[in-house]
């Protein structure tokens, strides 16, 4: 049986959501914190360029912001997330599961 992340990468058509670290990652969501302290997140597909208009975050992004953002990636992609329990609430993914079974079943 697969694991709720493992259904969610298939759903959205990406090859592997994880929290194990990869540079490889097409997509990297995480928190990183200034240089007075402060947390802010950040959602990028260049952690080395970041864009700072749409890839760092004030607050938390959004569950939805997430996926969208997942959606828009081509099917090889790898996703890096630091913390599931941050950005990807296991209560989420199961009602995004729920949501979405026929497209799982397929």
């Amino acid at each position: 049986m697969n694991d709720i992340y493992t259904q969610l990468a298939q759903i959205l058509n990406v090859s592997k959501i994880t929290e194990d670290y990869t540079t490889t990652a097409d997509l990297q969501i995480s928190e990183y914190m200034t240089a007075d302290s402060y947390d802010v997140h950040v959602m990028t597909n260049e952690p080395m360029s970041l864009m700072w208009d749409t890839d760092v975050y004030q607050y938390q992004p959004s569950f939805n912001d997430i996926i969208d953002r997942i959606k828009d990636l081509d099917e090889d992609a790898i996703v890096y997330v630091s913390d599931f329990e941050t950005y990807l609430p296991e209560y989420e993914v199961d009602d995004y599961l729920e949501q979405h079974e026929e497209e799982l079943q397929d």
